[in-house]
């Protein structure tokens, strides 16, 4: 038998995070504590996002508060697909206690192996050159919150500031028109540094139906990830595209770990795995996976888990019993 223990988070950014989606001050989200009979402990984490099309925090709180505090490890696997992020939370503990996922990842990835998130607008200019000397080789930069006109001078400007071996990738958070989209892709061809790929430029009930449209037509990639934030929204989408596209997934809203891994692994996806701007608790576990994968030989892409610097606590410093004691 298990027992369950939930406490809540809320972290703040040392500024307003600004996408396509509006102004995010503060990550909330639930931490788990399981404890078996044996008194072995193990955590989870839950960190919806529902622009994403998670589960509220409010019906992942629901979810807990309904659960029954003591409870068999086959209860876990009940949780529907539309709770995607508590799907992940509870099967992280499962797995870490069935030794499936470790409490901790095999290696640290190096900052080579991080794509770091620089701010939009002008700050990205300078706001890169301490994240390069701290080894960071890749950059996430936020497009569609500004004009397309400041925004593409401001493309051209960071291409020539950055160094000739760095990568760049471009998210709209699937902010843009199909005609804005297509100006992007055209302009990320021309770049002086290398753009990976341009990332969800349309919306998810937009971007299938367009992307037949323009192919052939640009040789920067597109990438999907609002489109596949959950395992069964990847699923459908991974049918209906070619192998050409880059999937970017965010394990700590994708839903049961062990399910996303069975399923990149048999259908060798070309996969970024990224953050949801969970805690260490929830990192460590997509951590794992993407070494799992790695491992699998799949392509080995920078990680989109560079964020630890936008928030004001140093939890990354932190073990999770020190984390579980601060809430």
């Amino acid at each position: 038998m298990l027992s369950l223990q939930v406490r809540s988070y809320s972290r703040s950014f040392r500024q307003p995070l600004h996408t396509a989606h509006g102004r995010w001050e503060q990550r909330t989200g639930l931490i788990l504590r399981l404890e078996l009979e044996t008194g072995s402990v193990t955590f989870g984490e839950i960190a919806p996002l529902p622009w994403f099309g998670t589960e509220t925090l409010a019906q992942a709180q629901a979810l807990c508060d309904r659960w029954p505090r003591h409870f068999t490890v086959d209860k876990i696997a009940e949780i529907p697909d539309t709770l995607p992020a508590c799907q992940f939370g509870f099967g992280t503990a499962r797995d870490r206690l069935s030794a499936k996922l470790p409490s901790e990842p095999p290696l640290s990835p190096s900052p080579a192996d991080i794509c770091a998130l620089l701010p939009p607008g002008e700050a990205a200019l300078t706001h890169w050159q301490p994240l390069w000397q701290q080894g960071h080789r890749t950059f996430k930069w936020k497009i569609g919150v500004a004009s397309i006109d400041d925004e593409l001078s401001l493309l051209r400007d960071l291409a020539q500031s950055l160094p000739p071996t760095a990568r760049l990738r471009l998210d709209a958070n699937g902010g843009l028109t199909a005609t804005a989209a297509a100006a992007w892709l055209s302009a990320c061809d021309r770049a002086s540094v290398a753009i990976e790929f341009l990332e969800q430029p349309l919306p998810p009930d937009q971007i299938i139906d367009w992307l037949p449209q323009i192919a052939g037509q640009f040789g920067t990639p597109v990438a999907l990830d609002e489109s596949v934030a959950t395992l069964q929204q990847l699923r459908q989408v991974q049918q209906q595209v070619n192998s050409q596209i880059v999937y970017v997934v965010k394990p700590a809203i994708a839903g049961f770990p062990q399910r996303l891994l069975d399923y990149c692994l048999e259908h060798q996806l070309d996969v970024v795995l990224s953050s949801a701007l969970e805690t260490p608790i929830g990192r460590t576990a997509a951590l794992t996976l993407a070494q799992r994968l790695w491992a699998a030989g799949l392509p080995r892409r920078a990680l989109g888990f560079g964020v630890d610097h936008w928030f004001i606590d140093d939890w990354v410093h932190c073990s999770e019993v020190d984390l579980w004691q601060q809430l």
